[in-house]
């Protein structure tokens, strides 16, 4: 198997009760993800975070008119942007990783959504803004990914695709995600077993 990593996606204050954008059983995943993080498998840890500009432009609140939840082309860019309630505002306390999520010195952050023209579902972020998480991994000679947190049909099952993409052999633990919507939760699992992403629980990993 080679060194493998967890990756922790988007576990944020306002992808939880109360937040903004709040994933429906979102803390559910909280202890299973802490527990997970504690197996000797890992050899790095790294934690991803959305930090949105306040004029992001996935926020509907930019777009006059724009109702949430559905898409709409961007006038700058062309690209069909589905609409937003303002979320993980950078430094505010709905971007900040909830407070029961287990953290450690040693783990890596990664910043996502950066460039107000971009929103990046994937921890790897998308063109033309990439993250820095490929070279993290490539690094510290990681050849194995467990992709766990918020949301399943989104930002996890995009940092999934990505990562098996660029050649790693990866996992998402589907008990340590929740989904936004199950239509599109069923609709990425169909996209990550194409992509020969292995779809496993927390009692199979090692």
């Amino acid at each position: 198997m080679g060194k493998a990593a967890l990756i922790i996606v988007d576990v944020q204050n306002d992808f939880c009760e109360g937040g903004s954008l709040a994933v429906n059983e979102a803390e559910e995943i909280l202890p299973v993800i802490n527990s997970l993080r504690d197996k000797p498998l890992f050899d790095c840890v790294i934690l991803t975070c959305d930090w949105h500009p306040l004029d992001h432009c996935s926020f509907a609140a930019n777009h006059p008119g724009a109702e949430l939840f559905t898409v709409k082309k961007l006038p700058d860019t062309g690209v069909d942007q589905m609409m937003w309630p303002v979320h993980c505002v950078a430094h505010s306390v709905g971007a900040a990783f909830h407070p029961q999520l287990k953290r450690c010195a040693g783990d890596l952050i990664v910043r996502k959504g950066l460039d107000k023209t971009v929103d990046s579902y994937s921890g790897f972020g998308s063109a033309p803004e990439k993250t820095e998480l490929l070279q993290l991994l490539k690094d510290r000679g990681i050849q194995t990914v467990y992709t766990v947190g918020l949301a399943t049909d989104y930002c996890v099952g995009s940092t999934a695709l990505d990562a098996a993409k660029n050649g790693f052999e990866t996992y998402v633990v589907l008990n340590a995600c929740r989904g936004v919507a199950q239509c599109t939760t069923d609709s990425m699992k169909q996209k990550l077993q194409e992509a020969n992403v292995k779809i496993i629980q927390s009692t199979d990993v090692p």
